[in-house]
């Protein structure tokens, strides 16, 4: 961690300039607004991550395993698309003159559900992962996806074995891929496996949850932001009052995705190693 003054002077002229901003920009215009809190939030999100990790764009996607984390990019997408639309909303309301109502904005519960869900997906992760870092690291999984000669492991050739136990102790937390530092961190750690036998190659359950995410954060923000103009086109009239909903079909999307993704973090792609 290394966090400066700047980084603490900066939280308070992201937040400052995001309200006056917002201030300035007339209650019409509502979905300027909106976008202003969006960027504000990312930006926030972005210097607190590069005062803790040093990473300034992805860092706040860093895991304690310093991999880019599926589950924090959504629960991070879920969080600033709601959360600044709320404070849009509240701020239209407030300039409108519908102070005593402002922050009566009404949030469907298949909302909350979604981000209920995507919450269940950010905090199980690491208690299924947990079981697996307490495992004896499969040398000859290691071998096979850094391309150690597999033979010569199980032959017994000390310098192989050297080799693959120093690349496990660098890179694996039992049965699970690390990397040494977050500088190591990518953005394919997004799609490929965790443990040692798939480190390297595509797991298509992230793929799929990862598609799932965009698709349905992106049709939510569109929906949302139209909601949002068409609110404040009457609000000299009446405040906003609520968001748009969501359907039992994308609620049940969102959940057969997330449930396919945890179930593939609790099976074991190979078996336990016998010696660490």
């Amino acid at each position: 961690m290394d966090w400066k003054w700047y980084h603490s002077l900066g939280l308070v002229v992201i937040v400052v300039a995001a309200y006056l901003v917002g201030q300035a920009l007339p209650a019409s215009q509502i979905q300027w607004t909106w976008l202003v809190f969006l960027a504000a939030l990312t930006l926030f999100t972005m210097l607190v991550s590069h005062g803790i990790t040093g990473r300034f764009w992805l860092g706040w996607l860093i895991n304690e395993q310093y991999r880019m984390s599926l589950s924090r990019l959504q629960m991070f997408l879920w969080t600033v698309v709601i959360l600044s639309g709320f404070f849009a909303a509240v701020l239209a309301n407030v300039k409108s003159g519908h102070q005593l109502n402002a922050l009566n904005i009404a949030i469907p519960e298949e909302l909350w559900l979604a981000m209920g869900i995507s919450t269940t997906s950010l905090v199980g992760s690491p208690l299924i992962l947990s079981d697996k870092k307490k495992k004896k690291t499969n040398l000859e999984a290691v071998a096979r996806s850094y391309n150690y000669d597999v033979q010569a492991l199980a032959a017994g050739d000390d310098s192989t074995v050297n080799q693959v136990k120093e690349k496990a102790n660098a890179n694996f937390t039992g049965q699970l891929h690390r990397n040494t530092k977050p500088e190591g961190a990518r953005l394919y750690d997004l799609v490929r496996g965790e443990e040692t036998g798939n480190c390297n190659v595509l797991d298509l359950s992230r793929l799929q949850n990862l598609f799932f995410t965009l698709v349905l954060v992106g049709a939510y923000a569109a929906t949302l932001g139209a909601h949002l103009i068409a609110g404040a086109s009457k609000i000299s009239e009446t405040a906003i009052g609520s968001f748009p909903g969501l359907s039992a079909g994308f609620v049940a999307l969102m959940g057969i995705s997330h449930a396919g993704y945890l179930a593939a973090k609790r099976v074991d792609t190979q078996p336990e190693g016998n010696d660490s």
